[in-house]
């Protein structure tokens, strides 16, 4: 567990007054040092009741956070999961003018997140979302909000992208930038066609899912601005020195204007060989990796197989997968494609095309006569 900035301090204050009282004892007389015994002895059953109460006061602060991330997590187990359609005439998206995730990020729990995913195999292909019961309808609008002509339905049990068949085997590699601060950008027009296209190649019954599961971020945005702010401030030997570090400090000023997200990005496959499992998920996970930039690449950060029951939608975001990604870089794997997506996968499921009124000139005006026909 890392250390806050005030336990640190904490530490470290309680470190140097030890190394300041041994010193000091150090320097006086056996006789001096006698008369202190009590005084001592005194001090140090007052530290350790002070180190008692905050050694409590920290457990039940750490009991708080993780009952309220395992209670999150119940929540989305028992979610809703909803098939996500787009009809195959819907125009190709331009990720520039996605606002999607910029406004997810203000609508966000700060302990609960929701998957987005992408599924299939050489039978099919298709898109799902799945959050909380409370949190879904909410996250739904928003993709109304940027996709009006989506259409959605529920997921049944055996529908669901990441049901885990009894006896089945499953295996993920979990990917993310490999720095922190440094913008994410990507290296192809959308890496999601990308990622379709390599699930389309998977030969069923494996199945491939792609997963970008995301919580708010309430962090990222300040640590970036004390880092600006130290590049900014410190000493600088020429100006060519000068020059690159107002460069770096803009950059990271720049993507510290975003809004961000905390979230784990996991590739997986389900299939009832482990071989198969693990194989399909490497395979899918190098591509999806090689879609991004290499001043920040996408590396493999982790990776699992299981064979339990397991929903991979509910599994905490722990662990060293985590990263923080900008709104306009998560978009890059986690939006509705368009009809140009058919080309990478023929099969994706696409929504039924919605009814039109009929045109004026075809419509019966209410005053008409209309004959009765008789067989």
């Amino acid at each position: 567990m890392r250390l806050s900035e005030n336990a640190k301090i904490a530490w470290g204050g309680g470190l140097a007054g030890l190394i300041f009282a041994f010193s000091y004892l150090s320097s006086l007389t056996a006789r001096e040092q006698h008369a202190l015994i009590p005084y001592a002895i005194g001090a140090g059953v007052g530290l350790v009741m002070v180190g008692l109460l905050a050694g409590l006061v920290l457990m039940k602060r750490r009991r708080s956070n993780t009952d309220q991330l395992a209670a999150a997590d119940e929540a989305i187990a028992k979610g809703e999961t909803w098939l996500l359609l787009r009809p195959k005439e819907a125009r190709p998206v331009d990720l520039e003018k996605v606002t999607l995730w910029k406004r997810l990020a203000y609508a966000q729990p700060t302990k609960e997140h929701f998957s987005f995913e992408v599924y299939g195999n050489s039978d099919c292909q298709g898109l799902a979302l799945r959050a909380s019961p409370t949190k879904s309808r909410a996250v739904l609008r928003e993709f109304f909000q940027e996709w009006s002509d989506m259409q959605r339905r529920p997921a049944a049990d055996t529908d669901d992208p990441a049901f885990l068949p009894p006896g089945w085997y499953v295996y993920w590699v979990e990917i993310g930038p490999a720095s922190a601060d440094n913008p994410i950008t990507i290296s192809s027009r959308d890496p999601l066609l990308g990622a379709l296209s390599e699930i389309a190649d998977i030969a069923a019954p494996t199945r491939a899912l792609l997963q970008v599961l995301a919580r708010s971020d309430t962090s990222t945005r300040k640590q970036l601005g004390k880092k600006s702010a130290a590049i900014r401030s410190g000493p600088v030997q020429d100006a060519g020195v000068r020059y690159q570090r107002t460069k770096e400090a803009k950059t990271i000023e720049e993507r510290g204007s975003r809004m961000f997200l905390q979230a784990v990005i996991r590739v997986s496959a389900i299939s009832p060989s482990p071989d198969r499992a693990q194989g399909a998920a490497r395979a899918l996970a190098h591509p999806i990796c090689t879609q991004f930039g290499p001043d920040n690449p996408v590396v493999i950060l982790a990776q699992c197989n299981h064979r339990q029951l397991t929903n991979l939608t509910a599994r905490s975001i722990l662990g060293s997968a985590i990263r923080s990604w900008a709104d306009d870089e998560i978009v890059a794997l986690a939006h509705l494609p368009g009809g140009d997506a058919l080309k990478f996968a023929p099969l994706l499921a696409t929504g039924s095309a919605k009814a039109l009124p009929a045109k004026p000139d075809l419509r019966i005006p209410q005053d008409a006569c209309v004959a009765r026909f008789e067989m």
